[in-house]
């Protein structure tokens, strides 16, 4: 029986993190624990666990007295979020320069071409950024690649400190909904940033990597938090 529930739990949990994904569930909505049941056909019991993992991790907070609600980050939680970025990510990639296998630079390789494909599809459009299913993507491969980097470095406490702190997941789900942020010029520097880190992985150049890594997290950072301030002063 415990068995079984824990099961329906991991079945709640992966349906909500999909939806958070795929941005059907945008920062601020309710989830209500009897529809969401429905929807994914269990009881609300594994429901309200896979909530109170996805609030461990930082992607749902609750509410007392109004209940779980998908979070919104502030400019102050990514800005911390970055911080804890460059700090663990920085060290994996200098890690990952030393221990990374010739099939995880296979996998960066094939991630490099969707990223050079997103940029020629936003380059071919008259508005300057990309659709949100073009972002979507993109948001999607970056996760990918910074996983891989991470796994490459071999560090298990790094992995746990980011998974824990969902300092990958929580800065990229939150930006789904922003596709004008993906404008040319940012896919194109990207691009150019990433082929740098690739090429001082398969140098193995662990400082280089570093560096490069650092310097792409505190760029992303400065762009995301100007996006935001342009958002804000918008509405």
């Amino acid at each position: 029986m415990y068995e079984a529930t824990e099961n329906l739990a991991d079945r709640a949990y992966r349906y909500i993190r999909q939806e958070l994904q795929e941005g059907n569930l945008t920062p601020g909505t309710q989830l209500v624990n009897r529809k969401l049941a429905e929807r994914i056909g269990v009881s609300v019991i594994p429901v309200r666990e896979a909530i109170h993992r996805l609030v461990s991790e930082g992607l749902v907070e609750h509410v007392p007295g109004a209940g779980a609600f998908v979070r919104n980050p502030n400019r102050e939680d990514l800005e911390e979020l970055y911080v804890l970025r460059d700090a663990l990510e920085s060290c994996a990639a200098a890690e990952a320069a030393r221990y990374i296998t010739p099939h995880q630079l296979d996998d960066l390789d094939a991630l490099m071409v969707e990223f050079h494909e997103i940029r020629e599809l936003v380059q071919q459009r008259n508005e300057g950024y990309a659709t949100a299913a073009q972002f979507h993507r993109w948001l999607d491969c970056e996760a990918v690649f910074h996983q891989i980097v991470i796994e490459a470095s071999r560090n298990r406490l790094i992995a746990k400190v980011i998974r824990e702190h969902s300092a990958v997941t929580l800065v990229f789900e939150s930006q789904r909904n922003s596709s004008r942020l993906l404008t040319v010029e940012l896919a194109e520097r990207t691009c150019s940033d990433k082929e740098k880190l690739l090429a001082a992985l398969r140098a193995g150049d662990g400082p280089l990597a570093r560096e490069v890594m650092s310097a792409q997290i505190q760029r992303g950072c400065r762009d995301v938090l100007a996006f935001l301030r342009q958002q804000e002063r918008r509405s």
